[in-house]
């Protein structure tokens, strides 16, 4: 690891290499102290530690690979390679003294993870990566160490004897080079949160708040140390969902959205994630009440600052959000605006609009719209600077003072990026400083807030799932939506109970009128994802499966038709469609009743064969209530039996012909009845029979 350019870490660049550091002054008349130092009987007396000193070994601006040349020659033997009194030192499960730090560079960001990387020293030469990789190390930063040259001057102010940690689990560790007796290796620490990283899942999370969810996937993984600081309120969440995506990855994403900051907090033997909505979160340390400004070497003597930079950064002036709710698709709280407080020129005329902004209330949208807003701001003024401070943390804020211009004087300002550059403990006349930092910061007034830039997944295509509902339903549905269960949610219940309603889609949907097939339990159905988001699914299909089979399949595709089921029974009613050629066949079948309502006309016709109804049990009833009935057959007969019953005909008047006009008449009144036959007449009435014929033969046999 060169510490001289680019740090190939998180955050690389924003530093420069140690080896442009000053030197501290003064340094070369206390070079004897060197003599004195206790363990330096370790290398062979006063007179080794002094070779020690004048072998080159000036660590900043060094190469590690000088360093190990360094301490092989300067030292010439195992037993002496030691971390005690060192200013950074190590604690491994590998045990004291089998790695020694040579050089650290640890990057603290806010809601960002953070990354340590050093540079160790080992007469060990096959140290197996089994051994080390996964292990929680910590990392010890102790100005007060007895063997740090010249601690005193370097310290400068009691702030600076406060001991810094760092701490977290061995990511990366390899073996790089050796000199002689002495092996180089390299390792990367990082927090409890970076194994989320490598953990992917795909489940759903239900009206639960931001924190809940957290704090649960914290718990399942094993990692109890984090800590909430949220004051403002939030709804839960209906429903949102992790798919195909690292835990790590929905989780900050999940924190961007609600608004969220989350950085570490390093104690002694442990790291904390903290996690709050406000820069309150920024604690007071107590080292940093007044960090000051010097532009020369003062600095590194007063625990201060000798770098400050600011810088302005043109932002946008509106950030407008507009999202569709299903239930309120005219509702102007869909549409929400926030405006900026910049006041850059031309701002105002700059906008963001953003569509589906995944929300569907509108308190929400304005609270979304802010966050947004507030990232953009955020990021319109920043600060860079280097300093000697090493209580200097994400998880803290400092007060400036001594700067030649008052406007930064006496204000608070938070972390957002620290990059802690340091080497151990080795010094020789005019060696340089052994830390040193680089930052980024923002004035502790101006509300910090992250940009949503972790990635969402996004849906591609359709996806398979099952309707699903309550045991012992067939049909579970809120008279539009149903429930579903899809095939990667490993700890679904297919009950319903941790799924959202579904819209489904239907060939009409009109106010009051259209089309509705709503699926129902066990059946398999097709759906969408509104913009390919996963938490806004829509059944748009269904589709049969080995479970659930095509009534038709033996059809070959001639016959097609809409069957239903009789809800908690056997029956069906069925609409089908028969295409084979010289069958074809239009079958209706209601499973028990069938009303037809013809608001006019209705018209029936059969060309060729045969009409026949069937009343195998009941009543057959024709009623018109105004209008004639007619009953015509052209050509044929009419048959009407009722073998075992009575055949009734109620009317205010009823007649027969047969034969035409010449032909028989019967004619049938309230008052009498007439039998016509050309000109013969019977009248029949209750008083009278009268005949009226050519010739009338009464009892001709008699």
């Amino acid at each position: 690891m060169s510490f001289a350019g680019n740090m190939n870490v998180p955050g690389g660049g924003l530093a420069g290499g140690l080896g442009n550091f000053g030197s501290i002054a003064g340094l070369a008349g206390q070079a004897g102290a060197l003599a004195g130092m206790p363990g330096a009987g370790l290398i062979g007396g006063a007179a080794s530690a002094m070779q020690l000193a004048q072998t080159g070994l000036s660590l900043l601006g060094k190469t590690p690979e000088s360093i190990a040349d360094a301490i092989n020659s300067a030292t010439g033997g195992r037993s002496l390679l030691t971390q005690d009194y060192r200013y950074i030192t190590i604690e491994t499960p590998l045990g004291k003294d089998v790695l020694l730090v040579s050089a650290l560079v640890a990057d603290e960001y806010v809601n960002q993870l953070p990354g340590i990387h050093l540079d160790l020293l080992s007469h060990r030469n096959n140290i197996a990566f089994e051994e080390i990789v996964g292990q929680r190390v910590k990392i010890t930063l102790d100005p007060q160490s007895r063997n740090f040259s010249l601690a005193k001057i370097v310290t400068g102010s009691s702030a600076a004897s406060e001991r810094r940690y760092f701490d977290g689990y061995v990511a990366s560790f390899g073996r790089v080079g050796a000199s002689g007796s002495v092996t180089r290796y390299e390792m990367t620490v990082v927090p409890w949160l970076w194994f989320l990283t490598r953990s992917t899942d795909c489940r759903i999370f239900q009206n639960q708040t931001a924190q809940d969810i957290l704090g649960a996937i914290f718990q399942e993984m094993g990692f109890p140390d984090f800590e909430f600081d949220i004051r403002g309120a939030r709804p839960p969440l209906e429903y949102i969902v992790m798919y195909d995506e690292s835990y790590y990855n929905f989780c900050a994403r999940l924190m961007e959205q609600e608004g969220l900051i989350w950085t570490f907090r390093y104690e002694d033997n442990k790291h904390v994630l903290v996690i709050g909505d406000t820069n309150s979160m920024f604690r007071t340390i107590e080292s940093l009440k007044a960090v000051p400004y010097y532009a020369d070497s003062a600095a590194s003597q007063a625990n201060g600052i000798d770098r400050w930079d600011e810088a302005f950064n043109f932002r946008v002036g509106r950030i407008t959000f507009r999202d569709f709710n299903y239930n309120q698709p005219s509702s102007p709280l869909m549409h929400v605006e926030a405006p900026s407080t910049l006041k850059h020129p031309r701002i105002h005329s700059t906008e963001r609009y953003q569509f589906h902004s995944l929300y569907d209330r509108g308190e929400d949208g304005h609270r979304y719209a802010n966050y947004a807003m507030e990232a953009e701001e955020a990021q319109a003024r920043r600060f860079n600077g280097t300093s000697f401070a090493q209580a200097m943390t994400t998880n803290g804020r400092f007060t400036l003072v001594n700067h030649p211009s008052s406007a930064y004087n006496d204000k608070a300002f938070v972390l957002l990026h620290v990059r802690h550059e340091a080497v151990n403990d080795y010094t020789r006349q005019n060696a340089e400083m052994p830390y040193r930092n680089a930052f980024t910061c923002l004035p502790f007034d101006i509300p910090f807030r992250s940009d949503r830039r972790t990635p969402k997944p996004y849906m591609h295509g359709t996806q398979s799932a099952i309707v699903v509902g309550p045991k012992g339903e067939e049909i579970h549905t809120d008279g539009s939506r149903v429930k579903l269960h899809f095939p990667w949610d490993r700890r679904g219940k297919r009950d319903g109970s941790d799924s959202m309603w579904v819209r489904v889609s239907q060939p009409w949907a009109g106010n009051g009128w259209g089309g509705s097939a709503i699926p129902r339990i066990g059946q398999e159905v097709v759906v969408a994802f509104n913009q390919g988001d996963p938490d806004n699914p829509v059944v748009v299909g269904r589709v049969f499966n080995g479970e659930s089979g095509n009534p038709y399949h033996g059809s070959s595709g001639q016959t097609m038709g809409i069957k239903s089921q009789t809800h908690k029974g056997q029956g069906s009613n069925e609409l089908r469609f028969s295409d084979a050629n010289g069958a074809e066949e239009l079958f209706l079948h209601a499973q028990k009743d069938m009303n037809t309502v013809v608001q006019n006309t209705q018209t029936t016709q059969v060309l060729k064969g045969d009409r026949l109804i069937g009343v195998a049990k009941g009543h057959h009833q024709t009623t018109v209530s105004t209008g004639n009935l007619t009953d015509i057959v052209t050509k044929g007969h009419t048959t009407q039996q009722t073998p075992d019953g009575v055949h009734t005909i109620e009317t205010k008047e009823l007649w027969i012909k047969v034969g035409g006009d010449g032909g028989t008449q019967i004619h049938m009144t309230a008052d009498a009845v007439q039998i016509i036959k050309g000109g013969s007449i019977i009248h029949i009435d209750d008083k009278h029979i009268v005949v009226n014929a050519t010739r009338t033969d009464l009892n001709p046999e008699g």
